[in-house]
C-alpha cells in the first residue's frame, strides 16, 4: 500500500512528537553512564549495581506513600495478604486498626493544604513511635488516603491492642499541637479495630475495621473495638 504523496511535516495530518522530558533525562543519563564505563570511571559491576539500586528505587515508589514514606494502599493490602498467611499458619493473635482524622478539611480550608500535609506526616510519626517501642509485637502500617491509615498489630493480646490504639488516639492530636504550635487546635482521631478471624483474608478484614470505623466516627474522638470479626 502507498501513501500519500504529501504525507510528511507539510502534511495537515501530520503531528511532529511531543517532546518527553522524563525520557530525554534517562536517555541522557544512560549516556554518561556509558562513557564513564567505557573511561574507565565506572566498572560494569558498579553500573549494574547502580541499575538495579535505580530498580529498587521505583519499585519501593510504586507501593510507597510519597508523603510519609509508608505503603499506599495497594502496598499495604498486597503486604497484608502476606502477613495474614503467617498469622494463620502460627494461630497468632493479631488486630487490625482503621485510623481517619476527625477535621483534616477543615485544617485544610483554614490553615492552606500544606499544613494539613504536616498534620499527615505526624500521623506516621506517631504511628511508627508507637509501634516500634514494642519490639516484641510486629506491625505494618499503611496510609490508605487523606488521613485516613491503617495499623496491622501481630503478637498482642486484646488488653495490650486496647492500649496501643487508645494511645493512638490520645498521643496523634498532642502531636499535632505541638507540630504546629497551636496548643488550642481541635484535632481528634476516630479508629476501628478488629480481630484477625481465622478465615479473614485482606478484603474482608478492612472492610470490617472500616465498619467499625463508621461507628467510632459517629461519635469522633474514640475507639470502636471489636474482637469478632466476619472471618473468625
Amino acid at each position: 500500500m502507498g501513501y500519500p504523496e504529501n504525507m510528511g511535516q507539510d502534511s495537515p495530518e501530520y503531528e511532529p512528537p511531543k517532546p518527553n522530558p522524563h525520557r530525554e533525562f534517562l536517555v541522557r543519563r544512560n549516556r554518561e553512564n556509558i562513557q564513564k564505563v567505557l573511561s574507565g570511571e565506572l566498572t560494569q559491576q558498579q553500573l549494574a549495581e547502580m541499575q538495579a539500586d535505580r530498580e529498587v528505587e521505583l519499585e519501593n515508589r510504586a507501593d510507597h506513600d510519597g508523603l510519609t514514606g509508608l505503603l499506599n494502599y495497594q502496598g499495604f493490602m498486597d503486604a497484608l495478604t502476606e502477613d495474614l498467611g503467617i498469622i494463620h499458619q502460627y494461630d497468632l493473635p493479631a488486630y487490625l486498626g482503621f485510623l481517619d482524622g476527625d477535621k483534616l478539611k477543615d485544617i485544610n480550608d483554614n490553615l492552606g493544604k500544606p499544613t494539613g500535609n504536616k498534620v499527615i506526616q505526624t500521623y506516621a510519626k506517631v504511628l511508627t513511635q508507637i509501634t516500634t517501642r514494642r519490639s516484641h509485637l510486629a506491625s505494618l502500617i499503611g496510609r490508605w488516603g487523606g488521613d485516613e491509615f491503617m495499623i496491622l498489630v501481630i503478637g498482642a493480646g486484646r488488653d495490650e491492642a486496647i492500649e496501643i490504639f487508645e494511645e493512638i488516639r490520645q498521643d496523634v492530636p498532642k502531636s499535632i499541637k505541638e507540630t504546629l504550635n497551636m496548643p488550642d487546635l481541635e484535632s481528634t482521631v476516630s479508629i476501628g479495630v478488629v480481630k484477625v478471624g481465622r478465615s479473614d483474608n485482606a478484603a474482608t478484614l478492612t472492610q470490617s475495621a472500616n465498619d467499625n470505623l463508621d461507628r467510632a466516627k459517629e461519635a469522633r474522638n474514640k475507639v470502636v473495638f471489636e474482637p469478632y470479626s466476619p472471618g473468625k
